[in-house]
């Protein structure tokens, strides 16, 4: 940055600043996009402006006023007189910027943000399937409600699900400097990146919250190879980022399979690892379901998932995988809420034991090594051990119906 930053904000992120006494020049607020150089030309000589998440504009010396508002609420963010410094707002989700530039008491500069047929980049910053897997048609959403250019990077891994299926969309490595704007989609609970804390509303309207769009359409994952098993089939998947999301009822999948197998199933279990051990518990693979687990490519995992008859599996990214291959899915999971994820009519959940945990926003899970409120009790993880088998067969059995299965 040419300029000494002088970072500005809205009434919220106010209120955030102050109550938590946060460092303004802590590393919460710095960004890879702040690395770049402001690059936005204007017709005023020295004056720079972007939107490479949140607004930064470097102001040359003179005798300068600058009012920057939201055009849509009309609140106002800063209104200074001001030079030689780099504005750097804190918001640094969607907010449609407002900036007027007085020169000498003179009205010289006036932008609305504007991204119709410009160079918008959206970079998923989350690791795991679910978390840009629900994300990514908004990213599809803005290309259309703004006639914008997209390019976007995500995790290498994921590369194949944006080439196959959001075909206007350009996968890149770096963030070009002629980039109009620049969004970071991630659940986060750093209130500068979006707008609501992420625990407190759906996993489908993250995407929303951060660009400030209306709910995305669903893009669906057809299949790219024909059909490969001929017997009919169901897909699990036992495993979740944290084992604590799984299903920890000791005789829970083993009794799900045996019943699928009586009704002439073949159940896969494609989860990635066959074992995972985490915060002291070990979750392994059913020995009573087939082992399609593997490190393999998604594309694949979407090939097999789009002829299963359905999907059982917790609260993790091969569920959304399911989701987005448009196959039924009955969701397992006590940690989260019964509204968090996508909606399905096959949620399990026992709603007479304690439960949501991860949706409380006086709690942040990451910060427990065990359940959080009944940790080192013999109700420990009661949302997860009380969920019984029979409530999944009949979850199953209402599916085939649903379905004509039977």
């Amino acid at each position: 940055m040419k300029y000494p930053i002088v970072y500005f904000s809205g009434p919220k992120i106010t209120d955030f600043y102050n109550e938590s006494k946060l460092n303004k020049s802590g590393n919460v607020f710095h960004t890879t996009a702040e690395k770049l150089s402001i690059a936005g030309q204007t017709n005023i000589e020295g004056l720079f402006i972007d939107f490479n998440v949140g607004l930064r504009m470097e102001i040359p010396k003179g005798n300068w006023h600058v009012k920057i508002s939201d055009y849509s609420s009309k609140i106002v963010f800063f209104d200074s007189d001001i030079s030689e410094v780099t504005l750097v707002s804190l918001e640094k989700f969607f907010v449609r910027w407002e900036i007027i530039l007085y020169r000498d008491g003179k009205l010289v500069f006036y932008h609305i943000f504007n991204p119709s047929n410009k160079k918008i980049h959206f970079q998923f910053l989350a690791t795991s399937i679910g978390d840009n897997v629900v994300n990514f048609p908004y990213m599809e959403a803005f290309r259309k409600y703004y006639n914008c250019k997209v390019t976007c990077t995500v995790p290498k891994y994921l590369n194949c699900l944006i080439e196959n299926f959001y075909p206007n969309v350009k996968l890149v490595d770096g963030i070009d400097e002629d980039t109009y704007a620049i969004y970071y989609i991630s659940p986060t609970l750093n209130p500068l990146m979006i707008s609501e804390d992420f625990r407190s509303i759906p996993m489908e309207q993250l995407g929303r919250e951060i660009l400030n769009l209306p709910q995305a359409e669903k893009v669906i994952y057809k299949p790219t190879k024909p059909r490969q098993i001929q017997e009919k089939y169901v897909c699990i998947a036992v495993q979740t980022s944290a084992t604590f999301k799984t299903w920890l009822n000791p005789t829970g999948w083993y009794e799900v399979i045996e019943y699928l197998k009586s009704l002439g199933y073949r159940v896969l279990c494609i989860d990635k690892n066959a074992e995972e051990h985490d915060h002291g518990i070990k979750i392994t693979k059913p020995k009573n379901a087939e082992n399609f687990t593997g490190d393999i490519p998604l594309i694949d995992r979407v090939n097999l998932l789009t002829y299963a008859d359905f999907f059982i599996g917790c609260g993790s990214g091969l569920s959304w995988l399911a989701w987005a291959c448009d196959i039924p899915v009955i969701l397992i999971s006590g940690i989260t809420a019964s509204w968090c994820e996508f909606q399905t009519p096959y949620r399990i959940y026992n709603r007479l034991t304690c439960h949501g945990c991860h949706n409380w926003t006086n709690i942040n899970w990451g910060e427990y090594e065990t359940c959080p409120k009944f940790g080192g009790t013999e109700r420990a993880y009661e949302c997860s051990t009380k969920i019984s088998s029979q409530q999944v067969i009949e979850a199953i059995d209402n599916l085939r119906r649903d379905k004509n299965l039977n």
